[in-house]
Protein backbone atom coordinates (compact mmCIF):
# COMPACT_ATOMS: atom_id res chain seq x y z
CA UNK A 1 0.00 0.00 0.00
CA UNK A 2 2.60 2.57 1.02
CA UNK A 3 4.34 1.75 -2.61
CA UNK A 4 1.52 2.59 -4.15
CA UNK A 5 1.25 6.01 -1.89
CA UNK A 6 4.23 6.96 -2.86
CA UNK A 7 4.39 6.49 -6.27
CA UNK A 8 1.37 8.63 -6.13
CA UNK A 9 3.69 11.13 -4.82
CA UNK A 10 6.07 10.70 -7.73
CA UNK A 11 3.76 11.11 -10.12
CA UNK A 12 1.72 14.28 -8.96
CA UNK A 13 5.57 16.01 -8.47
CA UNK A 14 6.35 15.15 -12.05
CA UNK A 15 3.07 16.46 -13.23
CA UNK A 16 3.66 19.97 -11.05
CA UNK A 17 6.84 20.11 -12.30
CA UNK A 18 6.31 19.39 -15.86
CA UNK A 19 2.28 21.19 -15.67
CA UNK A 20 3.56 23.76 -18.85
CA UNK A 21 3.91 20.65 -20.96
CA UNK A 22 0.59 19.76 -20.60
CA UNK A 23 -0.68 22.41 -23.23
CA UNK A 24 1.82 21.07 -25.41
CA UNK A 25 0.12 17.65 -25.38
CA UNK A 26 -3.43 19.24 -25.16
CA UNK A 27 -2.09 20.90 -28.68
CA UNK A 28 -0.31 18.25 -29.99
CA UNK A 29 -3.46 15.65 -29.95
CA UNK A 30 -5.76 18.28 -30.99
CA UNK A 31 -3.36 18.94 -34.37
CA UNK A 32 -3.33 15.11 -34.67
CA UNK A 33 -6.84 14.11 -34.34
CA UNK A 34 -7.76 16.51 -36.90
CA UNK A 35 -4.57 15.60 -38.79
CA UNK A 36 -5.43 11.68 -39.07
CA UNK A 37 -9.61 12.33 -39.44
CA UNK A 38 -8.71 14.15 -42.83
CA UNK A 39 -7.12 10.50 -43.49
CA UNK A 40 -9.82 8.37 -42.73
CA UNK A 41 -11.48 9.11 -45.86
CA UNK A 42 -12.32 7.08 -48.42
CA UNK A 43 -14.96 8.20 -50.45
CA UNK A 44 -13.24 9.49 -53.52
CA UNK A 45 -10.53 8.03 -55.12
CA UNK A 46 -8.22 11.24 -54.44
CA UNK A 47 -9.08 10.40 -50.63
CA UNK A 48 -7.97 6.78 -50.69
CA UNK A 49 -4.45 8.03 -51.73
CA UNK A 50 -4.05 8.65 -48.22
CA UNK A 51 -5.10 5.38 -46.70
CA UNK A 52 -1.73 4.52 -46.24
CA UNK A 53 -1.03 7.35 -44.06
CA UNK A 54 -3.49 6.75 -41.72
CA UNK A 55 -2.28 3.56 -40.86
CA UNK A 56 1.37 4.80 -40.53
CA UNK A 57 -0.09 7.96 -38.23
CA UNK A 58 -2.41 5.55 -36.15
CA UNK A 59 0.67 3.26 -36.07
CA UNK A 60 3.13 5.82 -34.64
CA UNK A 61 0.99 8.08 -32.46
CA UNK A 62 -1.28 5.73 -30.15
CA UNK A 63 1.32 4.88 -28.41
CA UNK A 64 1.99 8.28 -28.17
CA UNK A 65 -1.05 8.47 -25.95
CA UNK A 66 0.76 6.81 -23.26
CA UNK A 67 3.01 9.69 -22.75
CA UNK A 68 3.05 13.17 -21.11
CA UNK A 69 5.44 15.67 -22.43
CA UNK A 70 8.30 16.75 -20.40
CA UNK A 71 11.47 18.07 -19.64
CA UNK A 72 13.10 14.32 -19.78
CA UNK A 73 11.04 13.85 -22.64
CA UNK A 74 12.91 16.85 -24.97
CA UNK A 75 16.45 16.05 -24.01
CA UNK A 76 17.28 12.26 -23.23
CA UNK A 77 19.76 11.90 -25.75
CA UNK A 78 21.39 14.95 -24.68
CA UNK A 79 21.04 14.64 -20.42
CA UNK A 80 20.45 11.08 -20.66
CA UNK A 81 18.05 12.20 -17.58
CA UNK A 82 15.99 9.20 -17.45
CA UNK A 83 19.47 7.36 -15.88
CA UNK A 84 19.97 10.44 -14.13
CA UNK A 85 16.35 10.21 -12.37
CA UNK A 86 17.64 6.72 -11.63
CA UNK A 87 20.74 7.97 -9.78
CA UNK A 88 18.35 10.01 -8.21
CA UNK A 89 16.17 7.80 -6.70
CA UNK A 90 18.50 5.17 -5.57
CA UNK A 91 20.27 7.89 -3.40
CA UNK A 92 17.00 8.57 -1.72
CA UNK A 93 16.48 5.55 -1.81
CA UNK A 94 13.36 5.04 -3.43
CA UNK A 95 11.92 1.34 -4.03
CA UNK A 96 12.34 -0.06 -7.16
CA UNK A 97 8.60 -1.34 -7.10
CA UNK A 98 7.52 2.14 -6.14
CA UNK A 99 9.20 3.83 -9.26
CA UNK A 100 7.67 0.56 -11.59
CA UNK A 101 3.95 1.61 -9.83
CA UNK A 102 4.85 5.45 -10.47
CA UNK A 103 5.55 4.41 -14.37
CA UNK A 104 2.04 2.33 -14.38
CA UNK A 105 0.10 5.74 -12.93
CA UNK A 106 1.71 8.07 -15.62
CA UNK A 107 0.69 5.48 -18.38
CA UNK A 108 -2.85 5.14 -17.32
CA UNK A 109 -2.92 8.73 -16.15
CA UNK A 110 -1.25 9.69 -19.87
CA UNK A 111 -4.08 7.41 -21.49
CA UNK A 112 -7.10 8.64 -20.31
CA UNK A 113 -6.45 12.40 -20.67
CA UNK A 114 -4.44 12.12 -24.32
CA UNK A 115 -7.57 9.46 -25.28
CA UNK A 116 -10.00 12.33 -23.83
CA UNK A 117 -8.77 14.50 -26.25
CA UNK A 118 -7.60 12.76 -29.29
CA UNK A 119 -10.39 10.07 -29.85
CA UNK A 120 -13.51 12.32 -29.66
CA UNK A 121 -11.41 14.70 -31.90
CA UNK A 122 -10.94 11.66 -34.30
CA UNK A 123 -14.33 10.63 -34.32
CA UNK A 124 -16.35 14.27 -34.87
CA UNK A 125 -13.82 14.88 -37.53
CA UNK A 126 -14.21 12.03 -39.72
CA UNK A 127 -17.17 11.32 -41.63
CA UNK A 128 -16.00 7.51 -41.97
CA UNK A 129 -16.31 7.02 -38.59
CA UNK A 130 -19.63 8.34 -37.41
CA UNK A 131 -21.23 7.03 -40.48
CA UNK A 132 -19.96 3.24 -40.12
CA UNK A 133 -19.89 3.01 -36.35
CA UNK A 134 -22.14 4.47 -33.37
CA UNK A 135 -20.66 5.72 -29.73
CA UNK A 136 -20.60 1.87 -28.45
CA UNK A 137 -18.85 0.51 -31.05
CA UNK A 138 -16.66 3.55 -31.03
CA UNK A 139 -15.27 2.24 -27.69
CA UNK A 140 -14.47 -0.96 -28.89
CA UNK A 141 -12.88 0.83 -31.42
CA UNK A 142 -10.83 2.87 -28.85
CA UNK A 143 -10.28 -0.61 -27.12
CA UNK A 144 -8.67 -2.11 -29.79
CA UNK A 145 -5.92 0.39 -30.48
CA UNK A 146 -5.38 0.68 -26.91
CA UNK A 147 -4.33 -2.79 -26.85
CA UNK A 148 -1.65 -1.94 -29.24
CA UNK A 149 -0.80 1.04 -27.40
CA UNK A 150 -0.01 -1.04 -24.06
CA UNK A 151 2.41 -3.51 -25.83
CA UNK A 152 4.15 -0.70 -27.01
CA UNK A 153 4.41 1.39 -23.69
CA UNK A 154 5.60 -1.91 -22.15
CA UNK A 155 8.76 -1.78 -25.09
CA UNK A 156 9.14 2.46 -24.06
CA UNK A 157 9.44 1.97 -20.61
CA UNK A 158 11.33 -1.03 -21.12
CA UNK A 159 14.47 1.14 -22.72
CA UNK A 160 13.44 4.10 -21.18
CA UNK A 161 14.35 2.46 -17.74
CA UNK A 162 17.27 -0.09 -18.86
CA UNK A 163 18.52 1.86 -21.51
CA UNK A 164 21.00 5.05 -22.04
CA UNK A 165 19.68 7.79 -23.89
CA UNK A 166 20.77 7.20 -26.92
CA UNK A 167 19.91 3.89 -27.46
CA UNK A 168 16.27 4.87 -26.22
CA UNK A 169 16.42 6.86 -29.40
CA UNK A 170 17.79 4.41 -31.79
CA UNK A 171 14.90 2.43 -30.60
CA UNK A 172 12.41 4.89 -31.15
CA UNK A 173 13.90 5.52 -34.66
CA UNK A 174 13.66 1.94 -35.33
CA UNK A 175 10.10 1.91 -34.23
CA UNK A 176 9.44 4.59 -36.63
CA UNK A 177 10.83 2.78 -39.89
CA UNK A 178 9.12 -0.53 -38.21
CA UNK A 179 5.88 1.42 -39.43
CA UNK A 180 6.84 2.61 -42.73
CA UNK A 181 7.72 -0.76 -43.62
CA UNK A 182 4.45 -2.28 -42.08
CA UNK A 183 2.26 0.60 -43.70
CA UNK A 184 4.05 -0.29 -47.57
CA UNK A 185 3.40 -4.37 -46.99
CA UNK A 186 -0.08 -3.26 -46.20
CA UNK A 187 -0.12 -1.05 -48.73
CA UNK A 188 1.09 -3.94 -51.06
CA UNK A 189 -1.26 -6.06 -50.48
CA UNK A 190 -4.23 -4.18 -49.74
CA UNK A 191 -5.04 -3.62 -46.88
CA UNK A 192 -5.76 -0.91 -44.39
CA UNK A 193 -5.87 -1.26 -40.33
CA UNK A 194 -7.75 1.45 -39.78
CA UNK A 195 -10.36 0.10 -42.23
CA UNK A 196 -9.98 -3.20 -41.05
CA UNK A 197 -11.04 -2.37 -37.31
CA UNK A 198 -13.86 -0.38 -38.73
CA UNK A 199 -14.80 -3.31 -40.23
CA UNK A 200 -14.74 -5.60 -37.45
CA UNK A 201 -16.12 -3.33 -34.73
CA UNK A 202 -18.98 -2.71 -36.80
CA UNK A 203 -19.80 -6.21 -37.48
CA UNK A 204 -19.33 -8.05 -33.80
CA UNK A 205 -19.34 -4.80 -31.62
CA UNK A 206 -17.86 -5.88 -28.11
CA UNK A 207 -17.63 -9.52 -29.28
CA UNK A 208 -14.71 -8.38 -32.18
CA UNK A 209 -12.13 -10.75 -32.23
CA UNK A 210 -9.87 -8.34 -33.22
CA UNK A 211 -10.68 -6.01 -29.84
CA UNK A 212 -10.40 -9.08 -27.63
CA UNK A 213 -6.65 -10.22 -28.98
CA UNK A 214 -5.37 -6.57 -28.67
CA UNK A 215 -6.26 -6.64 -25.63
CA UNK A 216 -5.28 -9.79 -24.11
CA UNK A 217 -1.75 -9.47 -26.62
CA UNK A 218 -1.65 -6.23 -25.28
CA UNK A 219 -2.00 -6.31 -21.74
CA UNK A 220 0.28 -9.80 -21.42
CA UNK A 221 2.80 -8.44 -23.08
CA UNK A 222 2.80 -5.18 -21.34
CA UNK A 223 2.79 -7.79 -17.85
CA UNK A 224 5.92 -9.63 -19.20
CA UNK A 225 7.78 -6.19 -20.25
CA UNK A 226 6.99 -4.77 -17.07
CA UNK A 227 8.00 -7.84 -14.89
CA UNK A 228 11.44 -7.83 -17.17
CA UNK A 229 12.16 -4.03 -16.73
CA UNK A 230 11.39 -4.73 -12.95
CA UNK A 231 13.94 -7.64 -12.47
CA UNK A 232 16.59 -5.89 -14.58
CA UNK A 233 16.48 -2.34 -13.28
CA UNK A 234 17.05 -3.99 -9.85
CA UNK A 235 20.61 -5.07 -10.82
CA UNK A 236 20.91 -2.19 -13.97
CA UNK A 237 24.48 -0.93 -13.43
CA UNK A 238 23.74 3.00 -13.68
CA UNK A 239 27.45 4.18 -14.47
Amino acid sequence: MDTWKNAWFIFKKDLRMDRLHLIGNIIFMIYIGISISTMIEFRNETERVLQPFSDFMMLLVIPLTGFFFSRRSFSYIKEDCYTGMLHYYRALPIAIGTIMKARIIQLVTALIFNGIIFYPLLYIMSNELRDNLNIGQYIVFILTWNGFALLMNGAYIYFELLKKGRTYFWMTTSVVLSVAVITVVLRVVNTNLVMLTVDYTSRFSFLSPLMWGSLIIGCAGFTVLLKATERKLAIRDLK
